[in-house]
């Protein structure tokens, strides 16, 4: 249920979202288009670490809050989930653990171009990346630690961008990324 929001409006449904459910997470941080500071939101995100080991007790936590606010769940899953609050989509991204947070976060965070320069870029460093961490390609894959956006920007040799900045047009191509 993605519409056009002012960022205003969708700032302040995600402070409330997330005041009402904060101490569901281990780590929590908003992300997508509001990080990003678009002046158009759709969607509100966010990067998440759920609190607790047993996904299936977090999950009924979660939906029991969600449903106790008025919100309901559109999809629950281990990587994405999707809800509709207060009329607008919010989306968890769900991350592991603390050492693929970087990655989680800049997953995230987007624009989806960036994401694929991100999965080029990764791909001809001979890794593999996805939301929930960065790998190397040997049997078994081994999680290459990415706790913050600069060290997914170190592994794959991109200058970091603040989110801001991410997915504008640039003149030069090697800043792209």
């Amino acid at each position: 249920m993605k519409k056009d929001l002012d960022p205003v409006i969708a700032g302040k449904v995600a402070e409330d979202f997330l005041r009402k459910t904060k101490d569901l997470y281990a780590r929590v941080q908003l992300a997508g288009s509001l990080r990003r500071k678009r002046p158009v939101v759709h969607d509100i995100d966010f990067a998440v670490i759920p609190k607790g080991k047993d996904f299936g007790v977090w999950k009924d936590s979660v939906t029991k809050r969600l449903q106790s606010t008025g919100g309901s769940v559109m999809t629950f899953g281990e990587v994405i989930s999707n809800f509709l609050y207060e009329g607008v989509q919010i989306n968890l991204f769900m991350c592991p653990g603390r050492a693929s947070w970087g990655v989680t976060l800049m997953w995230a965070t987007g624009p989806k171009g960036h994401t694929i320069g991100m999965t080029i870029k990764a791909r001809n460093r001979g890794l593999l990346i996805n939301s929930r961490g960065i790998w190397t390609r040997e049997e078994p894959p081994k999680l290459i630690p990415a706790r913050t956006e600069r060290d997914v920007g170190r592994l794959l040799g991109w200058t970091y961008k603040p989110p801001e900045e991410r997915g504008l047009a640039t003149k030069s191509k090697t800043n792209f990324y």
